[in-house]
């Protein structure tokens, strides 16, 4: 049928409105197209709690087998045989219901062989089972949904009333005949030549949208077949209203429905932009102050997901020197945190799990022990335990990052005058031994931010900190502010370490709200640093991550709307290069593509010049 014969007819039933805003799921938008072409026809969609199972049927020689065509029919292969006995076992084994946690389930019947002869021989099959149908009598009950060579509407009242009839548009029903009709059914190519990638036409779309409209006026849902089956096909069809997702692949949406929730995110409030002046940035003259933040975990697809819940513009995005580093460790294609830290601390690439130490084991000067010969102070600030393994790589030793002891130990040779961090088990102030060492070394305890302004600064200070997840309290926003004061009142020069550390867990659990709440957290203090940049000549603002986390992939996005929708590949991190902003004093040493341990050496040249 044409595109436009369709249309009109689209437009016998209603302008209409827009289905309201669902939460979609399997079970409740899952449609299983021609299943019994599955490998495992029934037990495919099953599995997944599917909510309605396509089931096209011949009648032949009395019996009512399943196939796409009659040639492919093949003995056994009967709707009693696939799909009734298959259900009614596992309905015995789960108490009569369809599915053990709720949820109602639909076979939608295309029948092939003449409509009124089939539909009866169906009616008689189910008789003997016929309650397990019944929607009068069971609320879970199987609805039976008749398709193909239908019954003419006027014919409806002669079956069962457990069978209900698949609507088309062009068809005009009266109320009775109304309240048998299940869903309407249309052939998406009469709206859309579109195959499911890139984006539908703007005037097709349109189309699209009228006839979804049109029939949920009528408060029927809607589905679509010889559509197109892709990722962004449903993603089109799920912001379009479509009822049904129409599915050759069950394993494959499934996944993608079960995850959208945890995949998408939507703008909770406005995030505040600075716009720098760039008055200093790539000066040439000397490097006097060094803030280097790390979000741990993040990579580009974290940092745009980000971006686009706030109409594509953060702190982030306000930088002009930009490159990528390869986070590649001595002796792997991917890094760890403990690796990726340490090129960053020492200028030196090393093994994953090496703290502070080459490839062989022997410890490496790092960024604040080589600052201390120039009389450089250096903070260290994480939203992780201080003894985490980006945190740990600026002071300590250690050729494996889980001997959190014996990392909180060489805190004592450490020159860093500001530690700022969530506490270990090693370092809590009734750890009498340590905390008696460090007291001896002059190095001050606490455990409240309020207290770094009343601690002398000629005293060393380790303050520990936690965020609160229930007042949405983020630590570091208010412990990097309190650490620019104190550590400008020490000298003119600093160097200071910042990780967001918890943009990483969002990566490997699969989170995308966790990583980007935590990415615009993070981001929150990218604006504080370029302001503090513009305000004190001499700054250089370094904002990179140690790795990627999760191999996160943007499907779709709203600017507009705040929305963004991703896919997860992996739980665990990826050898995806990271970019390095750079603002300020020094900036252009930052461009291009370099190597994770470039960034330390050139760190290190920058301010170690008198």
């Amino acid at each position: 049928m044409k595109i436009q014969k369709w249309i009109c007819l689209c437009s016998l039933v209603g302008s209409g409105l827009l289905a309201q805003a669902q939460q979609y799921s399997v079970n409740k938008h899952a449609h299983a197209h021609n299943d019994y072409l599955q490998v495992q026809p029934f037990y495919t969609a099953y599995a997944n709690r599917f909510a309605s199972i396509e089931i096209d049927v011949f009648l032949k020689n009395d019996s009512l087998y399943v196939a796409h065509e009659e040639k492919e029919i093949k003995p056994g292969h009967t709707i009693q045989n696939l799909y009734l006995k298959p259900l009614l076992q596992q309905m015995a084994l789960q108490n009569d219901k369809v599915y053990p946690d709720g949820g109602g389930l639909q076979f939608l019947i295309d029948l092939k062989t003449e409509g009124e002869p089939t539909l009866k021989a169906l009616e008689q099959q189910l008789a003997p089972i016929r309650k397990y149908f019944d929607g009068s009598q069971r609320p879970d009950a199987v609805r039976l949904v008749i398709s193909g060579n239908m019954p003419a509407p006027d014919r409806f009242r002669h079956f069962d009333p457990i069978f209900f009839f698949d609507g088309r548009a062009q068809t005009k029903y009266s109320d009775d005949e109304l309240k048998r009709i299940a869903c309407y059914s249309a052939p998406f190519q009469a709206f859309s030549v579109w195959n499911g990638l890139g984006r539908m036409v703007e005037p097709e779309r349109k189309k699209v949208k009228h006839f979804i409209d049109s029939i949920h006026a009528l408060g029927k849902p809607v589905r679509f077949w010889a559509c197109p089956d892709t990722k962004t096909a449903w993603q089109a069809f799920i912001k379009l209203g479509v009822d049904y997702l129409n599915t050759d692949s069950p394993n494959a949406l499934a996944s993608f429905l079960n995850k959208y929730e945890v995949n998408s995110y939507t703008r909770k409030n406005e995030h505040e932009v600075y716009q720098p002046s760039y008055k200093h940035d790539g000066a040439e003259g000397p490097v006097k102050k060094v803030i280097l933040l790390i979000s741990d975990g993040a990579g580009f697809s974290q940092q745009w997901a980000a971006a686009t819940t706030n109409g594509g513009q953060l702190n982030m995005t306000q930088f002009r020197h930009i490159g990528f580093q390869n986070t590649a460790p001595s002796d792997d294609y991917n890094t760890d945190s403990a690796a990726g830290a340490t090129a960053f601390a020492t200028g030196e690439k090393t093994r994953n799990r090496y703290i502070g130490n080459d490839s062989t084991g022997n410890a490496l000067p790092n960024l604040p022990e080589k600052l201390s010969a120039f009389g450089i102070p250096s903070a260290i600030l994480t939203n992780d335990r201080l003894t985490g393994a980006t945190p740990s790589a600026f002071f300590a030793h250690q050729s494996e990052r889980d001997h959190s002891a014996a990392i909180a130990y060489d805190m004592l040779k450490s020159p860093v005058k500001l530690f700022i961090g969530g506490s270990h088990p090693s370092l809590a102030a009734d750890s009498a031994k340590l905390k008696q060492q460090l007291t001896a070394k002059g190095v001050i305890i606490r455990s409240d931010l309020r207290e770094i302004e009343r601690v002398p600064l000629d005293k060393s200070l380790i303050c520990f900190a936690q965020d609160d997840p229930a007042t949405n309290y983020h630590m570091l926003e208010e412990a990097f502010d309190l650490a620019l004061r104190r550590m400008e009142k020490q000298d003119d020069r600093f160097f200071m370490m910042v990780e967001g550390a918890k943009i990483d867990g969002g990566g490997h659990s699969n989170r995308i709200a966790q990583c980007i709440e935590e990415y615009l957290s993070f981001d929150t203090l990218l604006g504080r640093a370029l302001q503090y940049a513009d305000e004190h000549e001499g700054t250089l603002v370094i904002v990179t991550s140690d790795h990627e986390t999760g191999g996160l992939v943007l499907v779709d996005g709203d600017y507009k709307k705040g929305f963004v929708l991703g896919e997860f590949i992996t739980n665990d991190h990826t050898g995806a290069p990271i970019p390095v902003y750079s603002y300020g004093a020094g900036a252009s040493n930052f461009t291009g593509f370099m190597q994770n341990s470039d960034i330390g050496k050139r760190i290190s040249a920058l301010m170690s010049v008198k």
